[in-house]
């Protein structure tokens, strides 16, 4: 799909400093490109940055600027997609991480029309703000882009998801290509004869408004929010628990929730953006609650059951997890496909 040269330079631009899914699956891009001796670098967004510890065991170089020249591949993750338009010779390929992210990180220059059509209420604060801008620091806010615009760029369209597919094509994207990702074999060491403890396991910076009323109403559970916690901190508390629970949304394929399943966790999701779709999330439609309409009660009654009789619903998710674990060689394959190894 990609034309590769003797001379080609990849270069992929990923947020400085930060350690989250989408920045490691950005670096895991350029790890894999090098160890199959492509020429690939991180381009991060503040200058001299380092690779992040959690990351060091990647393959990676660091560039500060890209080469716009036709033989080199830019790749440009959906927060930063106004940067495509700078590009004037080299290769591109948009990286669809997020639906949502796209929309919440392109806000100085999507254009009014989009978000009205995304979301009608965001986008009438969003003008608002706009609106203001103009008057109190008179920058122009008709220099914008639209969604067609980007539709039109001579681009590759990764996605990362189901649901991030589903939405190119019912927007009109064409040449469009799986890039998905894969979970750091870190997490793929799951000893299934850990002793359990009724915990449930929740994403305090995701649906946590929701989660909260659940919380609040069950004090004879034990809560355990999933942050501030090291690498291994977080694949012991996976390995002893029993139940995470995601709701808010999911703008793209998460990787917390594979990660709990993968060392043995039962999950609970919403059915809010990825979420709703069996390819992103495959596991029984008993473990997907639609949070919008479903009383707190029946919730509490399904995590209690499934706190009670564990070992039954646990191997309920066995075919996620080995999912799961072909994720990295589906990764590989689409890699080859997309730079024609």
């Amino acid at each position: 799909m990609l034309k590769i040269f003797k001379e080609t330079k990849i270069f992929v631009y990923c947020p400085a400093n930060h350690v989250t899914g989408g920045v490691e699956l950005l670096h895991q891009l350029v790890d894999k490109l090098n160890n199959y001796s492509l020429d690939a670098y991180i381009v991060y967004s503040q200058k001299d940055s380092l690779v992040p510890t959690d990351y060091s065991d990647y393959n990676i170089k660091i560039a500060n600027d890209v080469i716009d020249d036709e033989k080199n591949i830019i790749v440009i993750y959906e927060g930063i997609f106004n940067k495509a338009f700078i590009t004037k010779k080299a290769q591109l390929l948009l990286w669809w991480l997020s639906v949502d992210n796209f929309y919440y990180c392109s806000t100085n220059f999507l254009s009014i029309y989009d978000y009205l059509k995304w979301k009608p209420f965001y986008g009438m604060k969003l003008l608002v703000r706009r609106i203001g801008a103009l008057v109190i620091k008179q920058r122009n806010i008709f220099k914008v882009k639209s969604l067609n615009e980007i539709k039109n760029l001579d681009a590759i369209n990764c996605y990362q998801s189901e649901y991030a597919q589903n939405f190119l094509i019912n927007n009109g994207f064409n040449r469009l290509a799986a890039l998905t990702d894969y979970i750091n074999s870190d997490f793929n060491n799951f000893i299934s004869d850990y002793k359990r403890e009724n915990v449930v396991l929740y994403n305090p910076k995701k649906g946590y408004k929701f989660t909260k009323k659940i919380i609040n109403a069950t004090p004879e559970i034990t809560w355990k929010p999933l942050i501030g916690m090291s690498r291994n901190e977080l694949i012991n508390t996976f390995q002893t628990s029993k139940l995470y629970i995601d709701f808010g949304y999911h703008p793209g394929k998460d990787r917390i929730p594979r990660e709990a399943a993968l060392n043995g966790c039962c999950v609970i999701t919403g059915m809010q953006g990825s979420a709703r779709f069996f390819e992103d999330v495959p596991i029984p439609n008993y473990f997907k609650i639609d949070e919008r309409n479903t009383p707190i009660s029946n919730i509490i009654t399904k995590v209690n059951d499934i706190l009670q009789n564990f070992d039954r619903y646990t191997i309920e998710f066995d075919f996620y997890r080995k999912k799961i674990k072909r994720e990295e060689a589906e990764f590989d394959y689409q890699i080859r496909n997309i730079f024609n190894l």
